[in-house]
């Protein structure tokens, strides 16, 4: 097993989707920011400089947004299962970590969950 810290970053991505527990909350989308931490298939090292070799941080924008887009939840913790899920079985990332921040309390900058998964760990 290698320990190595390499990772992929992917910082406040912007989505738009629909998410809440009263319904009038989940009917109109809303922006939450996404941060995404990714451990890459391979040792940076063992890259060859090649980008089928690692994640393509740009297409897993377009799915995770994609993805949110999707269909209704109520919770950030389904979304943030979900993404951590894809980011796992389709982009081949060893371990992936998402936070999502929603601004929806006016007396909080954010709430936010947080999920993380090993590829060891996640059993379908």
């Amino acid at each position: 097993m290698n320990d190595a810290l390499d990772e992929i970053l992917i910082q406040g991505l912007e989505i738009w989707c629909q998410v809440g527990v009263p319904d009038d909350e989940i009917a109109v989308p809303q922006k939450v920011l996404v941060d995404v931490t990714m451990k890459a298939p391979a040792l940076f090292e063992a890259l060859d400089d090649r980008i089928d070799a690692t994640i393509d941080y740009a297409a897993v924008c377009v799915r995770l947004s994609s993805l949110a887009a999707e269909s209704p939840r109520r919770l950030i913790e389904t979304l943030a299962a979900d993404m951590v899920h894809v980011l796992l079985n389709e982009f081949g990332a060893r371990s992936a970590t998402v936070q999502i921040r929603k601004y929806i309390l006016a007396q909080t900058e954010y709430v936010g969950v947080r999920c993380h998964r090993d590829i060891l760990t996640v059993v379908d």
